[in-house]
């Protein structure tokens, strides 16, 4: 897994949760807590929340393609 990187502060337009990574990479979320465990995608905590940074999704779908 990466290193988690906790947040001050949350961009709305800039982060994404898991379950808006899933539906914007078609995947279950299930997928996407897999990705952040074998350490395929980076993980931010904001409080209780598991963040992504939403340039990275789409990085990520632009090579699976």
């Amino acid at each position: 897994m990466k290193k988690e990187r906790t947040l001050d502060k949350v961009d709305g337009k800039q982060f994404l949760t898991v379950e808006e990574s899933a539906r914007f990479l078609g995947v279950k979320s299930n997928a996407i807590r897999n990705y952040l465990y074998l350490g395929r995608l980076s993980t931010y905590k904001f409080k209780s929340l598991t963040l992504l940074d939403a340039r990275e999704v789409e990085g990520w779908k632009n090579r699976q393609r």
